[in-house]
């Protein structure tokens, strides 16, 4: 049988934070399926452009929101989905591991992975001016 939770939330990034803390904020049983925490955000040393911060690391304020959301109740699961479907009342989200979790409602919010372009200097400069 599978957990069941008012949302799920695909996706630990900037997004899938801070749903899951409005979420719990608003007291729904949440659960954020994710692979890490901070998708790009958390790669960036210097983030400017975020209301509240002059600047502050990626990976710091990702942390911050992981902590903010679980301080309100949103529970986390380190693994990737493999599988959605819609169902009679909700949704279920299996993991590639075959556990499967079901919710009224589902949020995805799992971003984009950078491609490498594989050009002279990519490497050297990647996090230095180079996106």
């Amino acid at each position: 049988m599978a957990d069941i939770y008012d949302l799920i939330i695909v996706g630990g990034g900037p997004a899938g934070l801070t749903a899951g803390i409005y979420a719990s904020r608003r007291k729904l049983k949440n659960l954020v399926i994710t692979k890490d925490i901070g998708g790009q955000a958390a790669s960036v040393p210097h983030v400017e452009n975020y209301p509240g911060f002059d600047k502050i690391d990626g990976f710091e304020l990702t942390e911050n929101m992981k902590k903010q959301a679980e301080k309100f109740g949103s529970e986390f699961i380190y693994e990737e989905v493999k599988k959605i479907n819609k169902e009679k009342d909700g949704f279920s989200a299996e993991t590639v591991t075959g556990k499967k979790y079901q919710a009224q409602s589902l949020i995805l919010s799992f971003g984009v992975t950078p491609r490498n372009l594989e050009v002279p200097g990519e490497k050297e400069f990647t996090n230095k001016g180079v996106t």
